[in-house]
């Protein structure tokens, strides 16, 4: 049986013309879109596939609109790669800066590893890298990276490159003599050119030549490239020639140039060792969180003890009032954490070396406010299931301080609200009481605000019409109970274990 003859037609779908009936029309113009493009086809393969049997016309429409289709994908996806790789491309290009690149290497390395094991072959390391990178940012170098027993590092300027260069022999010159156990021997190359510096690393042939220099060099020697060599010719350095070479990779022999360190005049004095911690990126963001928390315990145990111990003694109370008033302002807390943020987050970006002992205590910090939290919070809530007496008083204050419960309010001089006014202090200022008065319906409390200095401020407004009564100060004594001798026992635990557990990372 033969197949059916392909019989093709058009047939345009029309649309109301009427205004009043377009709305109701939008349906009809989606469909009749659908119907139109499908309708077009089915006239083009009228033309084109007329008498033809139906199984071969569908093979031959799907053969046509499928090559269609690859042609515009292969089309539209060699746009998007030549975009993107011109995107890329104009990156890189931006991304060429001039740098001067310094290269260390320790000698005979690998035989000391094999001839003392790893474990004292990565402390030979440590040590190496703990005395060349305060000289390194000393003379306003980044290290780039270690590599094994090798760094990388960059420098704007090649006077600097060099200065630290000399610098590092000098310091190593000196470990030797106080140690004699100390036997490491270190060979620096330097080049300066333009490389690709892409965030926290850098490519190129300044990279490659840097250290195609350095393999030239041995221990206790500084080569310098024919290039930096140049920028030197006015400069106070002994350069001496030691020859052309054919480097790795190059097609073309280069000068290379050695520097005589031991007579330039100590380069190293003032720069510390054993003292300086170098921060690693991973260590940034514990020293952040560190930060924040060791400021947190700090201002929440002085809102909440230190300034009612203070304020209970009338030497400290008035320095206690000055300090809580800048710390209670509602402007000054955001503001305050704010700025100690950026802070923070700038110290965390920048900061490269840190002195040991305060990565310890901001360690001890984060211990004194986990501690703290840890016992308070749970005591807090479960005393109660646990039949356990926390809130037994150890510890009572002498004088009854005024807790202010609205916002600006005034401190009078006088009692009575006709009288002339000192200041405004916000909510949850604590004044110590002085005295009591009632005037009129008012009870006012007396309170200390300078030095022979008191104020005035009422306890309850009573109710007007309209107007609700108001308290606007309540006096009460500080108490310190068993669940804050716990709190805080349990912080100095969280305190002691974080600056002990504090621990030197290799770097």
């Amino acid at each position: 049986m033969s197949d059916p003859i392909c019989i093709c037609s058009f047939h345009p779908t029309k649309l109301s013309p009427h205004p009043r009936k377009r709305s109701r029309d939008r349906t009809t113009v989606t469909r009749s879109v659908g119907i139109n493009f499908a309708a077009l086809l089915s006239h083009t393969a009228s033309f084109l596939f007329a008498g033809m049997p139906v199984s071969k016309a569908r093979y031959l429409m799907a053969a046509v609109i499928g090559d269609v289709l690859k042609k515009v994908r292969t089309a539209v996806s060699d746009v998007y790669r030549e975009s993107f790789f011109r995107s890329v491309s104009r990156q890189i290009r931006r991304s060429r800066k001039p740098v001067t690149i310094l290269f260390t290497d320790v000698e005979d390395s690998t035989a000391y590893w094999d001839e003392y094991g790893d474990l004292d072959g990565r402390l030979m390391i440590d040590l190496h890298n703990r005395l060349i990178s305060p000289v390194i940012k000393r003379y306003r170098g980044k290290i780039v990276k270690h590599i094994g027993d090798s760094i990388m590092a960059s420098f704007k300027s090649p006077r600097n490159a060099l200065q630290a260069s000399i610098a590092i022999q000098q310091i190593l010159e000196k470990r030797r003599s106080e140690d004699a156990a100390f036997r490491l021997r270190v060979r620096i190359g330097i080049h300066a050119g333009k490389a690709l510096v892409e965030g926290d690393d850098i490519f190129g042939d300044a990279v490659n030549l840097a250290a195609r220099v350095q393999g030239l060099a041995k221990g206790n020697e500084i080569y310098v490239s024919s290039r930096t060599a140049s920028m030197f010719k006015n400069e106070d350095f002994a350069l001496t020639k030691v020859g052309n070479f054919l480097l790795k990779g190059k097609q073309t022999e280069i000068e290379i140039y050695k520097c005589g360190w031991r007579q330039y005049q100590d380069l190293i004095a003032g720069i510390e060792q054993n003292v300086f911690v170098q921060v690693l990126r991973r260590q940034k963001f514990e020293f952040l969180v560190y930060s924040c928390a060791s400021v947190g315990i700090i201002y929440f145990l002085f809102i909440n003890y230190l300034r009612y111990f203070l304020a209970d003694k009338e030497v400290l109370a008035l320095l206690s009032l000055r300090l809580q008033l800048i710390l209670d302002a509602r402007i000054a807390i955001p503001v305050g954490l704010g700025i100690l943020t950026l802070v923070g987050v700038f110290l965390a970006i920048r900061t490269k070396i840190i002195p040991h002992l305060a990565l310890s205590l901001l360690k001890g910090g984060f211990g004194l406010a986990i501690g703290f939290l840890l016992f308070y919070g749970p005591a807090h809530y479960l005393h109660y299931v646990l039949g356990l007496d926390w809130n037994k008083t150890l510890h009572q204050s002498n004088h009854l301080f005024v807790e202010v419960l609205e916002e600006n309010v005034i401190l009078h001089r006088a009692p009575g609200e006709a009288s002339a006014g000192i200041f405004k202090v916000p909510k949850g200022t604590i004044l110590l009481l002085a005295d009591v008065a009632k005037k009129g319906k008012m009870t006012w409390n007396k309170v200390l605000v300078g030095r022979g200095e008191y104020g005035w401020i009422p306890r309850i407004v009573p109710a007007k019409i309209g107007v609700p009564k108001r308290r606007i100060s309540i006096a009460n004594k500080f108490y310190f109970t068993y669940l804050d001798l716990g709190a805080l026992v349990a912080g100095l635990a969280g305190f002691f274990w974080g600056v002990l557990s504090f621990r030197v990372r290799p770097i």
